[in-house]
């Protein structure tokens, strides 16, 4: 989205400023997304390059109403939108405010009004946990032509991977496979398949440790008396590539455990260590025909 061509409608009609009281008028854009906030945005071309790339195409104003903090960093408008953190300027009583005061003045001001409150927005989407795949935690649903999908009843699970498959390479070989596949409803007891879609694999990458303390638990997720004398880990490392997805998804699933009372903990983990990636020193090979630059895996 951030390098498509910005496109837009002038809908003819305006809006009110709940500041100023100015007329501003409301356009239809191609890079606003409806299904986050209201749908709605208050374009800011000096600030946002989006809407700086929108404003230079139909020739919208251009007002700066943010300096940098640093003298030294030059704000050119004509090239570029200026998106660091800085200083109200043209804002009346906002003027010289830094971001974090200015945020807080605009939204009190915004409350006392009448006009606006702060609100939350989840940038966390809903997620779809299913893949067309064997390697996978099998999916406890059964589905029947009559009642629809069912749980697979507690005392059937786990539902476990059947390993007399044969791999053909195209799809995922339980879809063939039919003493997977053929069961009963639990619910009518009419013939019924089994889910063939496996969990992604974060489904159980995200709470594994937990699992190591209770490796020999065969009929449920945790033991909790072990999981409270091994709970939570003192130490965790782990690469920065994981420090936004599987942590996240670790702390969401501890949570839950805590919740149904398998762990005792609130998070998964006292210490974080992301270790750093390694940079050895550059060695050139030379061969016959050309000199190749790379790594050396020892150096």
């Amino acid at each position: 989205m951030a390098t498509m061509e910005k496109k837009g409608i002038d809908l003819g009609i305006e809006a009110t400023h709940p500041l100023t009281g100015k007329k501003v008028p409301v356009w239809t854009a191609n890079f606003v997304l409806m299904d986050y906030g209201s749908g709605a945005v208050m374009s800011v071309p000096a600030h946002d390059q989006r809407d700086w790339e929108f404003a230079k195409k139909y020739g919208l104003p251009i007002k700066q109403v943010i300096e940098p903090i640093d003298n030294n960093l030059i704000v050119d408008l004509d090239k570029e939108a200026f998106t660091e953190k800085g200083s109200l300027i043209n804002s009346g009583d906002f003027d010289d405010l830094d971001f974090d005061l200015a945020f807080k003045a605009i939204t009190n001001e915004l409350s006392k009004r009448g006009r606006g409150q702060v609100t939350i927005n989840y940038r966390l989407r809903d997620w779809g946990v299913s893949r067309q795949r064997y390697w996978g935690a099998p999916i406890p649903v059964i589905n029947c032509a009559s009642c629809g999908p069912v749980p697979v009843p507690e005392d059937q699970l786990p539902v476990v991977l059947p390993e007399d498959v044969e791999f053909d390479g195209v799809g995922s070989p339980i879809k063939k496979l039919a003493s997977f596949i053929e069961t009963t409803c639990p619910c009518c007891g009419g013939p019924a398949e089994r889910e063939t879609d496996t969990f992604d694999t974060f489904m159980e990458s995200s709470w594994y440790f937990a699992r190591f303390a209770s490796r020999n638990k065969a009929d449920g997720m945790l033991d909790p008396e072990q999981s409270r004398y091994w709970l939570p880990v003192d130490q965790y490392i782990g690469g920065i590539e994981h420090a936004i997805l599987h942590l996240l998804y670790s702390r969401f699933f501890h949570k839950l455990m805590r919740d149904e009372g398998l762990v005792d903990s609130d998070e998964p983990f006292t210490r974080l260590l992301c270790q750093a990636w390694c940079l050895p020193k550059p060695i050139t090979v030379k061969t016959s025909a050309v000199a190749r630059s790379g790594f050396h895996p020892l150096t």
